[in-house]
């Protein structure tokens, strides 16, 4: 008399089963490859992350500060300064407001008593129509790389005496060596700090080391001031 089959205890894998399978595993590798790099991969030394988006999945927007090195701030220190024969400070804090006002910053903040002036300009980078384009794209293909859209420059601007101090270099020697004088008047000093937001909501924040930005900051500053 035979036995009755019993049912398999292990029942074998089918080939949708097994192709499941191997996609978990391709993912699961995925992952860690991801893992690997990202823990591998290191920002700069001066790169300071002020919001996580998220490492291996993306949860929030990120926010990036760039700090000086040595040599920018030396660019900087180059760039930063201008004195103006004016020494009545309320005439050029006026002069200042009245210089990023018209360069379309807002709004602009005098404090007369420290001799400061702080102001910020806010610029769409593309146009209305091509967010909106970009935005159906993405909700249907997604994975379309970030691009700048909004960027916001910030402006600290600090005004004090020079009586006494040396002022800029003077003109050649007779020597062809350059002749420091002391200049009476004012002493004028500028920051402009630029975030750049993506498309993706992420942001980095740097120091603008660009001459013409404080060069044409300074020659609109220095009209005002005349016409004032």
């Amino acid at each position: 008399m035979k036995s009755p089959c019993l049912p398999a205890l292990v029942c074998p894998v089918s080939g949708t089963a097994r192709r499941l399978l191997a996609g978990v595993g391709t993912a699961i590798a995925g992952l860690s490859l991801l893992a690997g790099i990202s823990a591998c991969a290191s920002p700069p030394a001066n790169e300071r992350e002020t919001g996580s988006g998220g490492q291996l999945v993306r949860y929030s927007s990120r926010q990036v500060s760039v700090d000086l090195t040595d040599a920018q701030r030396e660019t900087l220190r180059q760039l930063r300064d201008h004195v103006l024969a004016e020494t009545q400070q309320a005439r050029i804090l006026e002069a200042i407001s009245r210089t990023l006002a018209k360069e379309g910053y807002a709004p602009v903040s005098v404090d007369t008593e420290m001799g400061v002036v702080e102001a910020e300009r806010n610029t769409v980078l593309v146009p209305k129509w091509r967010q909106i384009a970009r935005g159906v794209l993405k909700s249907r293909i997604g994975g379309l790389p970030a691009k700048p859209d909004h960027e916001r420059m910030a402006v600290i601007v600090a005004v004090r005496s020079t009586q006494g101090e040396q002022g800029k270099q003077g003109k050649l020697g007779e020597r062809g060596e350059r002749v420091q004088h002391v200049e009476q008047g004012s002493l004028v000093r500028v920051r402009f700090d630029r975030t750049v937001w993506d498309s993706n909501g992420d942001a980095r924040t740097e120091t603008v080391l660009e001459k013409d930005v404080y060069d044409g900051f300074f020659s609109a500053l220095d009209l005002a001031v005349r016409a004032n």
